[in-house]
């Protein structure tokens, strides 16, 4: 009774596992005494209730008509040796057919639980697992990795394929599946991926970095993880490889590398040090250098390198300024192993690890020391004058600035003396440059012996000189040293063979009496120097109020016209020139003008002579031919004449070494011929350096353009220089005709220039003709071309175009 109990009970508790169990069962005893249990899950994976399946007698051979055909014979061949006792349990994958007509991929664990005398399985107990949900449980993982992958036969050829892996070479996953793997390489990694599959078929894993060809052609470098696929034997049925693109990875390892061998190959010093500035790293360069070898070095502190005479306050910046994450760049003497001093420049560079904490200080040095021997050489050269040996401009305009920080400080007082020497250009111009050059030496040699050593002389180029005097009892003594410099230059000089007098004017400017800016004191000075010419040269005038409201109207002046030249609140005039002899307009000259928004219109009087001493009047200069040359283009194609554009060129602008580049630009860009552009310069333009003016001038010529002398008469009017130049015109200035006829003299004047201008083969342009008699004048001794009020008023491009466009 107890075993039948125990029986019953061991056959509840096997059923209960059986419907219990997430796997399906199926427990079978074979003919002739058939007996089936199958649980629900069993028949669930088929689709089938419990009570469909057929009864024991026939399930055996239902069984193996539900297998895939493909499979069929494996799977029989398999159970057969379960059967027959050659296999004592078996693991079988193969599909089967669901209730409605799929295929579903199952796995098959099986065990003989009994045999009969010959051996004959009798009793076989089997567990089936749905690996069709399984697969779509891996499926969707494998589709959304990051990585691609891909899974190969044994004959290379592509069995699946996720859309990250075919993404990554820019296929489609239709495109790459059944193909062969060596259609997406190019031949040398087709001969490489060909070991490394030999060693796949020895079951080898191994990771390897492999190239792969874009369908764009380009080349994907990637990371490759690789695993055999083995089958139940144990041979080899393909493999399984993991593809990561590691393009941007193999970019940044070779920009690494590139920049370590830069490293190493620089020519400029590199250490690495960590935070405590212990040396980690040095290059060649560094050792050559500094003469240690890279082994001694490592491991030193940084404050090897630092000289004695390094500040202490420097060092302490320096270490505050890293350690705060910023970088640093200065020069810091610095030590050699044999302690040779050199100096270098410096960039130190804080590097932080990924807590944002610093780790390291990576230093580029550079020996800079023949640099700094040359540039302390040059500054000498660029504060001294090579002439005198006095200081120069930029000398005295730091030392300008020191002193008045220091009257500033202590309330003492400065003097400012500007000194120009009186007609100096007649020494050069009678007894040479030569001459000239002595004469200039000797004043600087007796301008220093009227100073002490406290104070500066300098000179400031040309012949204009500056003395700086410190701590002086304002007006009594700078009274003193200007009485004393007359005194001095009144005694005759001894140059060459010649005795020569030179006498200064000589402006004085007080501070802080005046000012105590650099640049207002210089203007003062300045202004003061040439209202000393102006009273008779040779004396000195001390800056005044009246002159320092002079300045600063200039100085509101300089900023509204440089606010007018940026917004365009410049305008042209025009003044037609006329054929003296028929009449006819043959020439126009443009006039700039200042449309001020709240003076009006301003006269060129008012506002050039600002630009000239400002420099403003390059800007300016451009300007003005630039619209002029359009304008006249414009013009023209509305049916103007052609006729010759007169333009003038300032003092500034002639000496600008862009000149040239401006012309051959303007005309570039407007388009107007250069035979119709007549410049005008000034006589006295030409005669500060004679040879320069005459090769701007071929220059000029060259490029087509013809050149006039404007306000002829007015300057130097030397026919030795008028044979050189390279010129085609002169204009008589206004101031020889405005009086003829009353004026004798002028007339005598007018026609000895008109008369010497046709011996040359110049054309003569007569300014300011106002009156019949004038214009009659002129056609009688054959000036060439006149202008003036007679004819017409400077006008606008509007009013011009209304006066002389043709009728139809």
């Amino acid at each position: 009774m107890g075993n039948n109990t125990d029986n019953l009970n061991d056959n509840l508790r096997a059923k209960l596992a059986f419907k219990l169990s997430k796997l399906g069962i199926c427990d079978y005893s074979l003919p002739p005494t058939p007996a089936l249990y199958v649980s629900s899950v069993w028949a669930d994976i088929l689709g089938y209730q419990s009570e469909e399946l057929p009864k024991a007698e026939i399930f055996q051979s239902w069984w193996g008509q539900q297998i895939h055909p493909n499979d069929h014979a494996r799977v029989i061949s398999t159970f057969n040796r379960l059967y027959s006792g050659e296999d004592t349990c078996l693991v079988c994958h193969f599909r089967i057919q669901h209730k409605n007509k799929k295929w579903v991929s199952v796995e098959v664990s099986a065990n003989a639980l009994s045999r009969d005398e010959k051996g004959w399985a009798e009793h076989v107990f089997s567990v089936m697992r749905d690996l069709s949900r399984s697969e779509n449980h891996y499926q969707k993982i494998v589709e959304n990795i990051h990585e691609g992958i891909w899974i190969i036969d044994k004959n290379n050829y592509i069995q699946y394929v996720n859309k990250r892996m075919a993404d990554l070479i820019g296929y489609s996953i239709d495109e790459m599946q059944s193909k062969h793997i060596f259609s997406f390489m190019n031949e040398r990694c087709a001969d490489i991926c060909k070991v490394n599959l030999q060693r796949r078929r020895k079951g080898i894993s191994e990771d390897h970095r492999f190239e792969l060809q874009h369908k764009n052609g380009e080349p994907v470098y990637v990371a490759m993880a690789s695993s055999p696929i083995m089958n139940s034997h144990g041979e080899y049925d393909g493999s399984i490889s993991g593809v990561m693109d590691i393009s941007e990875q193999r970019a940044q390892e070779l920009k690494l590398k590139m920049l370590s061998s830069a490293v190493e190959q620089s020519g400029t010093m590199v250490m690495i040090t960590n935070q405590e500035a212990d040396i980690e790293y040095v290059n060649p360069k560094f050792c050559e250098v500094t003469e240690y070898d890279n082994e001694e070095i490592q491991g030193e502190n940084a404050s090897v390198l630092r000289s004695s005479d390094m500040d202490a306050e420097a060092i302490a910046d320096l270490w505050a300024t890293i350690t705060s994450g910023r970088d640093w760049h200065g020069e810091l003497h610095t030590k050699k192993k044999s302690g040779e001093l050199f100096w270098s420049m410096m960039s130190i560079s804080a590097i932080e690890n990924e807590n944002g904490q610093i780790s390291h200080f990576v230093t580029v040095i550079e020996d800079v020391s023949q640099l700094k021997e040359a540039r302390q050489q040059m500054e000498q050269l660029a504060y001294i004058d090579s002439l005198t040996g006095l200081a120069n401009r930029l000398l005295f305009r730091d030392r300008l600035e020191q002193v008045l920080k220091a009257v500033q400080r202590n309330k003492t007082h400065a003097a400012l003396l500007y000194l120009d020497l009186d007609q100096f250009k007649r020494v050069n111009d009678s007894l040479g440059h030569d001459v000239g050059d002595a004469l200039l030496m000797k004043v600087a040699e007796r301008l220093r012996q009227c100073v002490r050593h406290q104070d500066t002389v300098a000179r400031m180029g040309g012949d204009e000189f500056v003395m700086l005097l410190t701590d002086v009892d304002d007006m009594a003594g700078a009274s003193a040293v200007a009485r004393k410099v007359l005194q001095h230059m009144a005694k005759p000089m001894h140059l060459l063979k010649h005795e020569i007098i030179i006498t200064p004017s000589i402006g004085i400017t007080l501070a802080p009496h005046d000012s105590l800016n650099a640049d207002i004191l210089l203007k003062n000075a300045d202004l003061a120097m040439y209202r000393a010419k102006a009273s008779g040269r040779n004396n000195y005038q001390f800056f005044t109020k009246e002159m320092n409201s002079k300045i600063l109207e200039h100085l509101l002046i300089e900023g509204e016209l440089k606010n007018a030249i940026e917004q365009g609140l410049l305008v042209l005039h025009f003044q037609p020139q006329m054929d003296i002899k028929s009449g006819n307009l043959v020439g126009i000259e443009a006039l700039v003008r200042w449309q001020h928004p709240e003076k009006g219109l301003i006269p060129p009087d008012d506002f050039i002579p600002v630009a000239e001493t400002t420099g403003l009047i390059v800007a300016l200069g451009e300007w003005v031919l630039y619209s002029a040359c359009r304008s006249i283009r414009n013009m023209e194609t509305a049916g103007l004449p052609s006729v010759k554009l007169a333009v003038n060129l300032s003092p500034r602008q002639f000496q600008d070494p862009n000149l040239i580049d401006m012309i051959q630009n303007v005309l570039d860009k407007t388009g107007f011929k250069p035979i119709q552009l007549e410049l005008e310069i000034t006589e006295t333009m030409l005669m500060n350096n004679l040879s320069y003016a005459i090769d701007v001038l071929n220059e000029i010529k060259a490029l087509g353009i013809a050149v006039s002398i404007d306000d002829f008469g007015t300057g130097y009017s030397s026919l030795s220089y008028l044979k050189r130049l390279p010129i085609d015109a002169l204009k008589v200035d206004r101031s020889f005709i405005k009086d003829i006829p009353e004026d004798k003299d002028d007339m005598e004047i007018t026609a000895a220039i008109i008369a010497m201008a046709h011996k040359l083969k110049l054309g003569v342009v007569a300014e300011g003709i106002e009156t019949d008699a004038q214009w009659e004048f002129l056609k009688k001794n054959k000036c060439n071309v006149g202008q003036g009020y007679l004819f017409s008023k400077p006008l606008t491009a509007k009013d011009l175009m209304a006066r002389f466009l043709p009728k139809m």
